[in-house]
């Protein structure tokens, strides 16, 4: 982790997805600036040991909560459990998503469509709406901000119902920009690249592919990524709002 600027100190963060890949490294960036962090997620394994990895930085002790973000009434008890330990929220990251395995979108089952969008984009929806009532009740501005991806820009065959996802997500956080700008709720998104998490790792010749396909050549540091959330989230940019923020080894400009 790199150095903390403090810039998060006494704001309160949840970011689903937070047990691993980008999630995590969010989480544990905006704990390292200070913030209290609640990281939602499916497995209990990786729950833990992300906490314990948030706990370590020996600053605000995290908060951990199994939830699935395609559930409506689990988004809430997020929320819930949020307000119960620290009483306030700041900030909200809609991270979690998911992908299936490369198909045509003329043979793409139906039901492997709606649990794309029901996470990636439902769920995502649900996050941030859940969020945003909070923030406008609490009536003291903040941040919500979603991932995106790459693909939804420049697309890739075989993933049609994520890239449709992701596109969706990005046109919903400008839709949601302009409703919550009276409220003073900042909405951004970030579009992460081929980004070197452990699910990618495991794939090494996906991964050697993709490191060919962007302009430098490299894949993203989910830490960097980590870092943009962290500061992107927070007072240092007041006016930003509607952004895409692209982090991506130029993969959307080759």
């Amino acid at each position: 982790m790199g150095p903390s600027a403090n810039h998060l100190k006494g704001k309160v963060v949840f970011v689903t997805g937070g047990e691993t890949g980008i999630g995590r490294s969010i989480a544990l960036a905006c704990a390292n600036a200070g913030a209290g962090v609640c990281i939602a997620g499916l497995s209990d394994e990786h729950l833990a040991s992300t906490l314990a990895e948030i706990d370590a930085l020996g600053r605000e002790p995290g908060l951990s909560v199994r939830a699935d973000i395609s559930d409506a009434s689990q988004v809430d008890q997020v929320i819930d459990a949020v307000h119960a330990r620290w009483g306030r929220l700041d900030a909200a990251v809609a991270n979690a998503g998911m992908s299936l395995g490369r198909e045509s979108a003329h043979e793409l089952p139906l039901s492997d469509w709606q649990k794309v969008l029901d996470v990636s984009l439902t769920g995502t929806f649900l996050t941030v709406a859940a969020a945003a009532r909070y923030l406008v009740k609490q009536g003291q501005g903040g941040s919500i901000l979603a991932t995106g991806s790459s693909t939804a820009i420049r697309v890739i065959p075989g993933a049609a119902a994520y890239i449709a996802a992701k596109g969706g997500v990005q046109s919903l956080m400008n839709a949601m920009a302009l409703e919550l700008a009276p409220h003073k709720i900042r909405v951004n998104t970030i579009i992460p690249g081929p980004t070197r998490t452990p699910a990618m790792e495991a794939m090494k010749e996906h991964m050697e592919a993709a490191e060919t396909s962007v302009p430098l050549g490299e894949l993203v540091d989910p830490e960097e990524l980590g870092q943009l959330v962290a500061f992107a989230i927070s007072d240092a940019v007041p006016h930003m709002t509607g952004s895409q923020l692209k982090i991506d080894s130029g993969r959307t400009i080759a």
